[in-house]
């Protein structure tokens, strides 16, 4: 799949990852499953925190904390 494809799927995607709202209390914190999804589907080059959490405008720790409380 190619980049463009990827994005026309975001509704999609948007509607799966909404089926574990539930999973986390706070909406902050929900949001961040998505980044983090889309972040790892995107074209980085790099898919760790830190590239991703900059390419979403949201600083690489907030985006670290999420992936620590899922382990």
């Amino acid at each position: 799949m190619d980049a463009n494809q990827i994005r026309s799927l975001r509704p999609e995607l948007r509607k799966f990852l909404k089926r574990f709202d539930d999973c986390f209390g706070r909406s902050d914190t929900r949001g961040h499953l998505s980044v983090y999804v889309e972040g790892q589907l995107s074209d980085l080059p790099r898919k760790s925190c830190e590239p991703i959490a900059d390419a979403q405008g949201i600083p690489p720790r907030t985006l670290q904390q999420f992936l620590s409380l899922l382990a």
